[in-house]
């Protein structure tokens, strides 16, 4: 029996530690997690904070885009025109546009295949516009580099003299219909249709 004391005493004071260490890493736990939910709280006031004074300054101007494009489509028709959603995977997907760098956008390209009439305006967003410019360029170089095809040498040509204007935060890609055929009159229309 006094062998099984001091055992028996070393199980309790062993299990009296675990227990109060226990209650020390709980209460450890409980100061951490606390102490992370205030900074995330913070953090999320100041994101969300950032985004209201950044949603103010950079609003969508869809009636300048929206006089930008008619004033291009005046002079370059597009004909048959693709649907809004397919333009907008048109602009994602085969522009390859970082959306992240644009406000709003407006525009058309034909979906005719005998036809590469095309008017894009986008708003982009502060400081962002070279970027649209670069990835447009991007985009109209590609154009021009698929000769692979005689049947589609015209629009080729056509594509390879595609106009790209930027003013200020207004990016605007334009790509001459085959019934137009030339740029005069579009380069014309530029010179006025991104003034705001």
């Amino acid at each position: 029996m006094k062998k099984l004391l001091p055992i028996v005493l070393c199980a309790a004071i062993l299990l009296a530690g675990c227990k109060s260490s226990g209650t020390s890493e709980t209460t450890s736990s409980s100061a951490a997690a606390s102490t992370t939910e205030s900074v995330a709280s913070e953090a999320t006031s100041e994101s969300v904070s950032d985004s209201t004074e950044a949603g103010a300054t950079e609003e969508a101007q869809t009636a300048n885009l929206e006089s930008a494009v008619a004033a291009l489509e005046a002079v370059n028709p597009i004909a048959n025109p693709l649907g809004q959603d397919d333009f907008d995977f048109y602009v994602e997907y085969t522009m390859m546009l970082t959306m992240d760098n644009i406000v709003a956008y407006d525009g058309d390209i034909t979906n005719n295949q005998a036809d590469c009439g095309l008017v894009f305006v986008a708003q982009a967003k502060d400081g962002k516009a070279a970027e649209v410019e670069k990835e447009l360029q991007a985009y109209k170089d590609s154009l021009a580099a698929n000769d692979m095809y005689a049947e589609f040498a015209d629009k080729i040509a056509i594509s390879k003299e595609a106009r790209i204007v930027t003013n200020g935060n207004y990016v605007a890609m334009v790509i001459a219909s085959i019934d137009v055929g030339d740029y005069a009159a579009i380069d014309t229309a530029l010179e006025t249709a991104l003034n705001f």
